[in-house]
């Protein structure tokens, strides 16, 4: 994805701009390569800049005074991330590390909220990002509050591979590196109980990739263990 006014007019938040408004928002932005593993930002650090992913996958996490690093999301291309409507001075609550080598549009602070002071349809656009992304934290809390271990971690993964899937010859593999950890943290359970699962789905051939690699091989079992019923005590 490159930055222009045609390819904003196809992503949500900038969807009721004029051709003129995402004209202006094109030009104003600078644009930045994260290497994987690099930081866009770091929890504590002063408000500077906001983002918008073009390319690659950003994770976003918070520190725990109980269990470390807490996944908060995973961005992937199109999405903005980074506060919206912060002010210059204020501090970040998050971390945002590249999963991938990642292309992002950055504008300062100021003139982001420049852009939403001046143009009400950005500001609307802005909240229906919010909205949807509060669904899907309401969802997750959901998951937790009332799916076993297994069912949670069927679900991620289901969506993940609709959000960052890319089919190969051995199955649909989720297009970044990711964790037995980054698993168990966001599906809320413990390393020892995700690698498990894991383990177990991958001696059923449901799923491949090794420690750091997700490969999706039966979709449809998957699905079948994301709306099992559950028969026993769930792990937790």
């Amino acid at each position: 994805m490159t930055l222009t006014p045609q390819n904003l007019r196809r992503l949500p938040i900038f969807a009721a701009l004029s051709d003129a408004e995402r004209r202006a928002i094109a030009s104003a932005a600078s644009l930045q390569h994260l290497a994987r593993g690099e930081r866009a930002f770091s929890e504590g650090a002063p408000v500077g800049e906001f983002f918008l992913i073009l390319s690659g996958h950003v994770k976003l996490s918070r520190a725990s005074r109980h269990r470390g690093g807490v996944i908060l999301r995973i961005a992937h291309p199109g999405e903005p991330f980074g506060p919206a409507g912060g002010t210059q001075g204020s501090l970040q609550t998050t971390t945002a590390i590249a999963q991938r080598d990642c292309l992002l549009a950055v504008w300062p602070i100021e003139t982001w909220n420049r852009f939403l002071h001046d143009m009400p349809g950005l500001a609307i656009g802005l909240l229906g990002v919010l909205e949807r992304r509060l669904a899907v934290t309401q969802d997750r809390l959901i998951e937790i509050a009332s799916l076993d271990v297994p069912r949670r971690i069927a679900h991620l993964v289901l969506r993940l591979i609709d959000q960052a899937g890319r089919q190969d010859e051995k199955g649909i593999r989720v297009d970044f590196p990711i964790t037995r950890q980054d698993i168990a943290a966001l599906t809320g359970t413990t390393l020892h109980s995700a690698s498990r699962i894991l383990t177990n789905w991958e001696r059923q051939g449901i799923i491949g990739g090794g420690r750091r690699e997700l490969l999706v091989q039966s979709v449809p079992a998957l699905v079948d263990l994301a709306t099992a019923r559950l028969a026993g005590p769930a792990p937790r």
